[in-house]
């Protein structure tokens, strides 16, 4: 099984047992292995063979079929932060700027040699981010990231106004004026009569291919010896004609 894929089956079957008030304990009695395989099975650092995982889903009542559906279904949902994680970056972005060097793989050592963070600062930074429940603190200032890189942010969020502006705003400069033979840029306009359900499909069809290419782009092992280097898209549609007026067509005079 994909290792993803185990990771997600592991997630929703703890999240199970617990619905059923089903011990650790209780699931070795039944299987007839320690507590301690169990927790190494159910946190996926020890197979969990076909016939165990038959086994506990007959003991919560979860058809395997629907437990892997459920568990593909969730690796290609693009995860959203919480109102409460949102809010957590909206009152202090540095602890955004703090958990985006987390993602991208920096150690906390090298984000507090970079910034020049003393230790109380860096420990309280960690501890905000232990409590919205994105990592889990390990020793020696090692952390668990427990949400994927590439979530996003719900539309109507509060900390994307903090970046969204100079984002775009940079953007546009890097885009407008794009001289002939610039292939490491792009800007494309589109005025076309639709209807509602067409724009709205339009728009889906962006937001699925984006966060696809996203979540694409954070598999290091399937891209491991690719040259990359980050590109910003910025798509911008809304209803309304904002190409301006057209020239005025004059009368033409004998020259």
């Amino acid at each position: 099984m994909d290792d993803r894929l185990s990771q997600e089956v592991c997630a929703i079957l703890k999240k199970e047992l617990r619905k059923c008030h089903i011990s650790y304990r209780h699931l070795a009695a039944e299987l007839e292995i320690s507590e301690v395989s169990i927790k190494r099975l159910l946190n996926n650092t020890q197979p969990l063979s076909m016939q165990r995982l038959i086994s506990i889903t007959r003991l919560i009542n979860f058809p395997l079929s629907k437990l892997l559906e459920e568990a593909e279904t969730n690796i290609y949902t693009v995860p959203i932060f919480t109102k409460e994680q949102d809010q957590a970056f909206f009152d202090h972005p540095p602890l955004f700027s703090f958990w985006t060097e987390l993602t991208e793989h920096q150690t906390v050592n090298e984000i507090v040699a970079k910034h020049g963070l003393n230790e109380a600062s860096a420990h309280r930074y960690l501890r905000q981010l232990e409590t919205l429940n994105l990592i889990e603190l390990k020793i020696n200032n090692g952390c668990k990231l427990l949400v994927p890189t590439h979530t996003s942010f719900e539309k109507g969020s509060k900390f994307p106004i903090f970046f969204t502006k100079q984002v775009l705003n940079g953007l546009q400069e890097r885009v407008i004026d794009l001289p002939a033979e610039d292939n490491q840029a792009c800007l494309i306009t589109l005025k076309a009569e639709l209807t509602h359900e067409e724009f709205v499909e339009i728009t889906h069809k962006l937001d699925d291919w984006m966060f696809n290419k996203l979540r694409e782009s954070q598999d290091l092992r399937a891209r491991e010896g690719l040259t990359v280097e980050p590109y910003t898209f910025g798509f911008m549609c809304a209803k309304g004609a904002f190409h301006g007026k057209l020239p005025a067509i004059p009368n033409l005079t004998d020259d």
